[in-house]
Parts: structure tokens; sequence; C-alpha cells
């Protein structure tokens, strides 16, 4: 599917309206039971490929026909916008590499208002200057404790850049570290994708009690998580610069998978989204659970990325639903693990017992 007809498909959910699963809690007041919102924006631009009509102060498209009817637009130049954000002890996702947006405010009238005051805010671009709205994204629900608290959820929005003059980036540091362009075509790239490890023992799962905490370094090791490397690029920051590789993961690499999937869609390419144990014994037991769990659902997976699921559920739910099996992989391992132990311990016992009568 060209860039074009992807970013059509999208438009097209514009019409769905897509109804929020929880209503918004913004202050996060947990009296109220309602669930937190985000938003993020994910922001095309395509440097012209050849000259052609150029938008002038006086000209502003106004659907993705008209941008895409312009002589300067080459479909195979589109670059996505993504940000790194500063380390900050308080930030859940210190450091990442992410896209434009933020929690939703008080006085935000809808997900989509605070994607674009998001994007203002971190990196000074004015999407109702220079963007056109395609439409969202599933929305997804973000989970700690590999699927067992719901804490957020998260909305996407996509953009297109209308001029194909560079817009200008002015950087909010205290949020945001870098921010640069990378070609879709790098990102898309199948020899980019990468494992990102994420030690156990990581501030995400400082909540857990130690002795839980030990149990899963045991039986785990770390958790291998799909990512992207992305190629060395030009970055804005403090200074314009060449930034070396960094690795998309997470969040933002869900998110940029799913626009992935609606140009491309290959189921081939769905499992290694799904994290995976560093210890060999739990790997192969997940792997012989989740096996026939993720033929079953492959179907609905299918359908939750480029159908819009008006209940709320997105991608993200089938990858949630992936963690039961991978608990019962590790409760699995952590038995037999136990079991071993014991029965050796006993042996040895066993023996050492029978030297000592002699």
């Amino acid at each position: 599917m060209s860039v074009k007809s992807a970013l059509l498909e999208i438009s097209s959910r514009r019409e769905l309206d897509l109804r929020t699963p929880e209503p918004n809690n913004p202050a996060g007041s947990a009296a109220s039971g309602a669930i937190r919102h985000s938003a993020v924006a994910l922001i095309l631009r395509f440097k012209p490929g050849k000259e052609g009509t150029r938008l002038t102060s006086d000209m502003k498209v106004t659907s993705l026909e008209e941008f895409f009817a312009q002589g300067w637009v080459d479909e195979r130049n589109a670059e996505i916008l993504f940000i790194k954000r500063s380390t900050r002890e308080t930030d859940r996702w210190s450091g990442h590499v992410a896209l434009p947006g933020g929690r939703r405010d008080i006085e935000d009238e809808s997900d989509l208002l605070t994607a674009k005051r998001e994007t203002l805010e971190e990196v000074g671009l004015d999407l109702d200057k220079y963007a056109l709205y395609v439409g969202p994204l599933n929305q997804r629900y973000v989970t700690v404790h590999w699927g067992g608290r719901i804490i957020m959820i998260l909305c996407t929005y996509v953009f297109v850049i209308t001029t194909p003059d560079p817009v200008p980036l002015t950087l909010q540091t205290s949020e945001v570290a870098l921010a640069f362009w990378c070609p879709m075509a790098a990102v898309a790239n199948p020899e980019a994708q990468c494992r990102f490890v994420r030690p156990i023992d990581s501030a995400a799962n400082q909540a857990l009690i130690r002795p839980l905490r030990e149990l899963l370094k045991w039986c785990i090791g770390s958790l291998l998580f799909a990512g992207i490397r992305m190629p060395e690029t030009i970055a804005y920051g403090k200074e314009v610069t060449t930034y070396p590789s960094m690795i998309m993961w997470g969040l933002t690499h869900s998110v940029v998978t799913d626009l992935l999937d609606i140009l491309s869609p290959d189921t081939k390419h769905l499992r290694p989204r799904l994290p995976i144990a560093s210890q060999w014994d739990t790997r192969l037991v997940s792997e012989l659970l989740g096996k026939s769990y993720f033929e079953k659902t492959v179907g609905h997976l299918q359908q939750s990325i480029w159908k819009p699921q008006l209940d709320g559920k997105s991608v993200g739910y089938i990858i949630d639903r992936y963690y039961s099996s991978f608990k019962i992989a590790v409760t699995t391992v952590a038995i037999l693990r136990c079991s071993i132990g014991s029965a050796i311990a006993i042996n040895i016992m066993i023996k050492v017992m029978a030297m000592l009568r002699k």
C-alpha cells in the first residue's frame, strides 16, 4: 500500500469518531475511577522530490487529495518527527525516543487538542499553521505489571506537514533533549529491527516487593523488547548536530509499527513485537505456550490493526493478552527449577547421610 493510500485509510477513521473507552481523568483523581489520557502526534513530512507547485502564504490545502496533487510531494521521501526525551528521574519514559505529546490537562477539550498543545509546547511546532490533520490510529491501553493494571489510555493522531520548506522547531529543553526527522524507509527496514534489553530491576519494576523482583530476575533474567535501531541522524537540540544511532522501543515502537502495518500488512512481522525472556528455559516455555495462542488470535490481531475498534480496544489488547501465557510460563519455570533444585538437594542429602552412616 502506498503512503497516500495508507493516509487515506487513516483519514477515513475520522468519520467513525473513535469513542473514548473510559471517561478522561486529567487530574488523576482516584476517587473518580477514570483512567488518565495522554495523546501524541505522529507527524509526517515529505521532502520535495522535484520542482513543482509550491505553497504560498495565501494557499492552504484542506484535504489529502489536494496535498498529494502538488508537484513537489514525493511519497518516497516521507519522514517522521521523533524526539528524545530529557533524562529525568520523575519521568517513566526518561531518555526514550518518543513522539511529541503528553498528558491531557483539564483545560483540554479533547485528546486531539492535547496532541496539538503538547507538540507546540515541546517542539514549538504549530500544527494548525503548518500541518493537515489526517486522522487517529487506534487507542492503546498502557498497562503495568504485565497487563495487570491499566494506568493510561494513549491516543495517537496523524498529521502531515503541508509546506515543502523546513518548519521551525524550538525545543522545551526540560522535556525534550533532541528532535529529529527520520526517513520512514529507514524505520520500515527489516534490517533495523532489534531487541531492547530491559532489566527486571529497572525503575519500572521498583514497585514490586524485593523477593518478587529477585524471583523474576532468577526466572526471566531480562525482558527483551522489540525495537528499531534508528539511523545516525541530524538532530535539533541546543545546536543542530549529527547524533548517533538510538533504539526506538516500547510505546513509540508500537505506535509506529501500527502505522507500518497499515502500509504493509504482513502478519509474519507481528510476533517479534512480543517481549521475551533472556533466560532460555523461560523463553522456550513461553514460546510453546504462546504458539497456539498466537495462531488462534492472529486473525483478531489483523482486524484490530486496520479496523478501528469502537469499544476502544486496540492492537495493544492482544499484546496484553500475551502476558497471560507469559505469566504461566514464568510460574511453570519457577516450579520446575524449584522442583529440580529440591530433588538434587534431597539426593545429595541422602548420599551424605549414607556416607555418614558408614
